[in-house]
């Protein structure tokens, strides 16, 4: 059951940033096309450009650290008590606290957006609904670092992509 629900995970978020990225390379080629060829501007194109590449930007960086291709710097663990795999648990932890830090303070500016809404300008969208990704994607990068930790001491997956079969 629970590896049905990581596969879900793992669709959900590759398909949304498959989605993302294509509304954002559409509505710019439709941008491009309006502007130069017709000589018309679209209004709420960048707008929705902007939207498409935060959730982008944010859904990408779950899956990155679900793949351990998240960028790191590993040149002092070598230093660090334990070896490297207790010094990347020592990154990630801190790094999960940083995410927890991050949905919080999320999760209150949405609580305050839905309770003073604000519009973007183009699209009258409520900006709530946008920033909602915010909190969203650092709680599934809190789910995949965890995830990550648990089958490297367990299975021996390595930590950081390209250290093993792990591509």
């Amino acid at each position: 059951m629970l590896d049905r629900l990581s596969f879900g995970f793992n669709r959900l978020e590759l398909a949304l940033a498959n989605l993302s990225l294509l509304v954002l390379v559409v509505v710019l080629a439709a941008q491009v096309f309006f502007r130069y060829v017709l000589g018309v501007g679209l209004a709420w194109s960048e707008e929705i450009s902007r939207f498409a590449f935060v959730w982008f930007v944010y859904v990408s960086a779950s899956l990155a650290a679900q793949k351990g291709t998240h960028i790191r710097v590993t040149l002092a663990t070598k230093w660090v008590p334990g070896g490297r795999k207790v010094s990347l648990l020592l990154a990630d932890a801190i790094w999960v606290v940083f995410n927890g830090f991050v949905v919080a303070a999320g999760i209150l500016l949405l609580q305050r957006m839905f309770k003073y809404p604000s519009y973007s300008t183009s699209l009258f969208v409520p900006l709530a609904y946008i920033y909602a990704i915010i909190p969203a994607a650092h709680a599934l990068m809190i789910l995949r670092i965890v995830q990550r930790q648990v089958a490297a001491w367990r299975h021996g997956i390595p930590l950081v992509a390209g250290e093993g079969d792990d591509l």
